[in-house]
């Protein structure tokens, strides 16, 4: 049953514990192996028999070229006796010479074996009788055949008759004994090709039946228990499941609940904030008309005739009355861009008056502190708000002058395809790459204690990344500590419209 707390009840004593299931795994794992052993040692005894059969083949072809070169040879010499050679006589005798060896080389790879050639020699102990035993053996009356036939190729002309030894030898043992025992051979190895073929035979019904008395055992001694294991397996994962389901609706239920209690806080807490932005948005000129009247006294009190104490009195509260202004004026910002009140109007703006602007406006700050100020201006127009653009660039290069505390800062643009880059270098102090996302948020400033933090509460990066989002801009950082930064802003370039250039 559920509890109070919701948890899943524990189920462990309804659920029937089972032996470990080792010895059933040990059994399977044999029985492949069994499997596996037959399969190998069946490929590999039938490719042996294979490869023995093709070798017996090759031998039953070899032997009867044997009794087909045997025959050639007494038909060459007959002719050359004869004097009947279709060509010439020395295309016959050449001939002659090439049957010969081929013969006597075939006759040494089937009596002896020959790796060269592939041929393990006799195939049996009848083979080896065959060429071996008997006075003279079947060896011996080749060996003299050849020898007779090498003799006709060597002899000349006028010393060839019927009569000669060699001649004699050669047209009496090639149709007669010699080819009976040819005749042998041949007949001899198709019986040794026919044996192996039957052992073949045997060997596969012999592993076919070792195979299937394998897996018969295996059906019976672990598929049929691992069957009853697996239904008690999905019993006990039935039950377990419908558990789960149960514990899941109940977790629903609660997330449900906790959802609406979340919906309901983030509405409350969305419509504070929009309240809060839109008082901030709608006081901001009751805001700032104090400020605006200490800058009135400010005004007249530089017009008297002051001591240099006061001088230096009056210049610090310039100086802390634009600051507050500054503050006063982001604070209102990010309200009004919370309230959803900043509507952007997206147009061709030229980038070169742009830049040369902001120079001109920050050239006296980074004067005052020995710092260049470049500017690198091409002939471009990017599609933004101008308005909303010239602040986002005037944040950037305000802080650039006021965290560079020597060298310079460029401004400048690039294109990059069909985008423009603004871009803004400084040689100040560097930002951290851990840092480099965080700088975008509310009231996050970065650095040590010696930075100058009395101008800003951390808005400006934030302003500057809603208003490029609002306009679909992107912006970036890329920097590293005491190597400066580059705070890049990318837009859509745009075609200059049709009134900046004059009529033809």
């Amino acid at each position: 049953m559920r509890t109070g707390t919701g948890a899943v009840p524990d189920n462990s004593a309804a659920v029937p514990k089972h032996r470990p299931t080792g010895w059933m795994t040990r059994r399977y794992v044999v029985a492949l192996a069994a499997v596996a052993l037959l399969a190998v040692a069946g490929l590999g005894a039938f490719q042996a028999l294979v490869a023995a059969h093709d070798r017996t083949l090759a031998v039953v072809n070899m032997s009867g070229r044997q009794r087909m070169l045997s025959q050639r040879i007494a038909l060459y010499v007959e002719k050359l006796v004869e004097n009947r050679c279709v060509s010439s006589r020395a295309d016959c005798v050449t001939e002659l010479r090439e049957a010969v060896e081929q013969f006597a080389t075939a006759h040494r790879a089937l009596a002896f074996g020959s790796a060269q050639l592939d041929v393990p020699g006799p195939t049996s102990p009848e083979v080896q009788g065959l060429y071996f035993a008997g006075t003279p053996s079947l060896h011996e009356q080749v060996e003299r055949y050849a020898a007779a036939a090498r003799l006709v190729a060597e002899a000349a002309p006028e010393e060839l008759s019927a009569e000669a030894e060699a001649v004699r030898l050669v047209l009496t043992q090639g149709p007669g004994a010699l080819l009976d025992g040819l005749d042998k051979i041949v007949l001899q190895y198709q019986l040794d090709g026919e044996r192996a073929l039957e052992d073949l035979r045997r060997m596969e019904l012999m592993l076919v039946a070792m195979t299937l008395l394998t897996l018969l055992l295996e059906a019976s001694l672990i598929f049929r228990p691992m069957v009853g294991r697996i239904r008690s397996q999905f019993d006990r994962i039935d039950r377990m499941s419908e558990s789960l389901r149960r514990a899941n609706e109940d977790l629903e239920a609660r997330v449900a609940e906790r959802t609406r209690e979340l919906a309901d806080a983030k509405a409350e807490a969305e419509k504070a904030n929009r309240s809060k932005s839109r008082f901030l948005a709608a006081a901001g000129h009751d805001m700032l008309q104090p400020l605006q009247a200490a800058e009135m006294f400010t005004g007249l009190l530089d017009g008297e005739d002051l001591s240099d104490r006061g001088r230096a009195v009056l210049t610090d509260l310039r100086r802390t009355q634009g600051s507050l202004r500054h503050l006063v004026n982001s604070v209102l910002e990010v309200s009004k861009l919370e309230a959803g009140t900043v509507t952007p109007t997206l147009r061709p703006v030229a980038v070169r008056p742009l830049l040369h602007g902001l120079a001109a406006e920050f050239g006296p700050q980074a004067l005052d502190k020995d710092l260049r100020l470049n500017v690198v201006a091409p002939d471009l127009w990017v599609e933004t708000d101008p308005l909303l653009m010239e602040r986002i660039l005037r944040n950037l290069v305000g802080n650039a002058v006021r965290y560079t505390q020597e060298g310079g800062l460029v401004i400048g643009a690039r294109r990059r395809g069909g985008r423009v880059w603004l871009q803004i270098y400084d040689s100040g102090v560097g930002i951290a790459p851990a840092d480099h996302l965080r700088i975008f948020q509310e009231f996050v400033q970065v650095g040590d204690a010696t930075h100058d933090r009395s101008e800003g509460l951390g808005l400006g990066l934030a302003i500057v990344d809603r208003l490029c989002r609002l306009m679909g801009h992107r912006v970036w950082v890329k920097s590293h500590p005491g190597r400066g930064a580059c705070f890049t802003v990318d837009c859509r370039q745009a075609s200059a419209p049709a009134e900046h250039f004059p009529d033809a």
